[in-house]
């Protein structure tokens, strides 16, 4: 089930038609063209009441059976077909939601029509105070229809149509301008797109229209932690938590960052919060596992992941979790169960490819082992530890020559793999029992640093030397 947004902007009209008894809502029912409320409304409308009381109460069946017979006895209902739109959108029933949200629309716009006709009918002094109080009520239309379109561009964004979201965020904008939720709705939409630094770009405009926007904040630093910018992300989910300590995904995020930061104690303590804020939070137990897996507490992960999967069955790094945790424990076979998951649920899962990788040749099944990492580089070709793991799977299948070159393309992209420059001095000396000199000569140029143009020219005449000599050469 997804979490309702901050605020819905279409909800407006439904809340003052749900609480018709009220005198303050009478005016913006006369603004949107509604008769003024009765003490005992029609039936539609009594129906339509009880359907948003379900809605705030969280009683998401009731909500839509209420909202349905309202429509079924007005099919003009637009409230009524607003409001089922947000619970179905809450429901993750985007095609239901959409259609909802499309027919509001229509509706809207047929009364945006029906007064442009009737304004040009009017003439003399009544005709100008007419003419003016169409504008009152087009005005308030106009904010009403844009809300719909951003409520319809998030379900779209949602169900990864993202320029049909990009869109219904532009017409929105064209409608009522300065609406913070469509940019945050073009944001979703350009981070789906790939777009991560035109998202952050979004996000901050929504964020200068509404500084207090948790949503915004939240937003602005999953695209920040996507671009590997972990200070923008940390500052983020801090102003978030400043701005609502009460939300359990600002401190689920924090603790990624502070995790991938290296700050392991930290992340857990953020895991805590957002679990004692939400204990159904599956995201922070799987979090948690994590860094208590880089801390070395495999069994209090193993445990962690484990209630993920409970909670949340198809969340892939939960399983990926369990897998690292199962592997350190021992429990090679778990691992591969536990990675092959992963990988079932989320098929671009370039880390779940590696450490099944890692039990593979740990196995012995080293053409199994290279699939395994050749994916993972594919899928993302910066991560070194794959390079590395698959040098030593082709270390011990015999591929001297393509180990070199793994080991070597692993140290360009982290320096700091010391597994990997270990591996690499006994590969020399497994191909060159002979010339110590020309391997201790190449070891010595990575420990260096092979990113520099010298260092680099003369590792490559040092290597073609060494596999020339592999090879049985002079």
């Amino acid at each position: 089930m997804r979490t309702p947004p901050q605020h819905w902007i279409a909800a407006g009209a439904v809340v003052c038609l749900a609480l018709a008894v009220c005198s303050g809502c009478a005016n913006i029912l006369q603004a949107l063209g509604e008769p003024a409320p009765r003490v005992r409304p029609g039936a539609d409308k009594v129906r339509l009441a009880k359907g948003f009381e379900k809605e705030q109460s969280g009683d998401y069946a009731g909500a839509i059976e209420n909202y349905t017979q309202a429509i079924l006895l007005n099919a003009d209902l637009m409230d009524a077909y607003a409001g089922r739109g947000r619970v179905r959108t809450l429901l993750a029933d985007d095609r239901g939601a959409i259609d909802d949200f499309t027919r509001a629309i229509e509706l809207v716009r047929r009364r945006i029509d029906d007064y442009v006709a009737r304004a040009g009918r009017g003439d003399g002094s009544d005709g100008l105070t007419r003419a003016i109080e169409e504008a009152g009520r087009m005005s308030q239309l106009n904010r009403t229809l844009a809300g719909l379109h951003i409520d319809r561009g998030e379900v779209k964004a949602h169900a990864a149509d993202y320029r049909g979201a990009l869109k219904d965020a532009d017409t929105a904008l064209a409608l009522s301008p300065g609406l913070a939720p469509a940019y945050m709705t073009r944001g979703t939409a350009r981070r789906g797109l790939g777009d991560l630094q035109g998202a952050v770009e979004e996000y901050t405009r929504a964020i200068r229209l509404a500084p207090s926007s948790v949503d915004a904040h939240l937003y602005r630093a999953e695209a920040k932690w996507a671009l590997a910018d972990y200070e923008g992300a940390m500052k983020d989910y801090t102003a978030a938590i400043g701005l609502d300590p009460t939300r359990a995904p600002s401190y689920a995020g924090r603790g990624l960052v502070r995790e991938k930061m290296g700050d392991f104690s930290g992340a857990v303590t953020d895991a805590d919060r957002a679990i004692t804020l939400n204990p159904a939070l599956a995201e922070a137990y799987a979090n948690r596992s994590s860094a208590k897996s880089k801390d070395g507490d495999y069994r209090g992960a193993l445990a962690d992941a484990g209630r993920a999967i409970e909670l949340e069955p198809g969340l892939a790094s939960a399983y990926y979790n369990r897998g690292v945790a199962r592997m350190a424990l021992g429990d090679y076979p778990g691992t591969i169960d536990d990675a092959s998951s992963a990988i079932r649920l989320n098929p671009s899962f370039a880390d779940a490819y590696v450490i099944r990788g890692a039990v593979n040749v740990q196995r012995g099944d080293h053409p199994a082992a290279i699939e395994d990492f050749t994916r993972a580089i594919a899928l993302k070709p910066t991560l070194a530890d794959a390079y590395a793991s698959r040098g030593l799977a082709r270390k011990r299948s015999g591929d001297l020559p393509g180990a070199i070159e793994d080991y070597t393309r692993a140290m360009t992209l982290n320096p700091n793999l010391a597994d990997s420059h270990d591996d690499l001095w006994a590969v020399l000396m497994v191909m060159d029992q002979g010339n110590a000199a020309v391997s201790k000569e190449l070891s010595a140029l990575i420990r260096l640093g092979p990113n520099t143009p010298a260092v680099q020219e003369e590792m490559n005449d040092a290597k073609q030397r060494l596999l020339t000599i592999g090879e049985g050469g002079p």
